[in-house]
């Protein structure tokens, strides 16, 4: 790791020469590029969350105890707030389609595609879903997120969290079964159906 970076914890890290201060977000902005780049696959959002955890490491420096633990830092402080980001944009898509639905069964039902009582169901479940895996281990929910909502292999994954692929597996099969088991109980469905 770059020693520049241990400069962000320096007190009068804003009275440096502005030159000085560019290196050192350079040296931050190679770091976790990679990382941000893997989960939100978009240069123009992986530039905005960098600088916002860019930010916010300048707001919380003075919070690390151990400059030996310094990249590990970074780079959680930057995943959280990339995934902060994705539970939000996820969280204001939920409540525009929570909105929408009545406008969604007006059509469904003039356009006899699918019956009401099977779209309440449908809805229903979802919920059921979403309550299944805030109940999850936060790392579980995770890669659950990563897998299903980012479609990101187990590699990716892996890097991301710094887990083998293997390890990834295993988490990942344990939060599915974790989920089938409660589907099961709760509405009588089993694996496959």
């Amino acid at each position: 790791m770059s020693s520049q970076l241990v400069l962000m914890f320096s007190s009068d890290f804003h009275a440096f020469p502005l030159a000085l201060q560019q290196q050192v977000y350079h040296e931050f902005y190679k770091m976790v590029y990679p990382m941000v780049y893997g989960i939100v696959r978009d240069h123009g959002l992986t530039e905005d969350l960098i600088q916002e955890s860019f930010m916010r490491v300048m707001r919380k420096a003075e919070q690390l105890q151990e400059a030996d633990k310094l990249e590990w830092w970074l780079k959680v402080l930057t995943r959280n707030v990339t995934l902060n980001y994705l539970r939000k944009i996820k969280r204001n898509r939920d409540e525009l389609e929570s909105e929408g639905v009545f406008e969604t069964r007006e059509i469904a039902s003039t356009a006899a595609e699918v019956p009401v009582e099977q779209e309440v169901e449908a809805r229903m479940m979802k919920e059921a879903i979403a309550k299944y895996l805030a109940k999850l281990k936060p790392e579980h929910r995770q890669i659950i997120e990563l897998r299903w909502m980012h479609q990101l292999s187990y590699k990716e994954i892996g890097s991301i969290l710094n887990f083998s692929e293997e390890v990834v597996r295993q988490k990942l099969f344990r939060a599915r079964e974790s989920i089938r088991k409660r589907l099961k109980e709760d509405w009588g469905i089993e694996h496959g159906s």
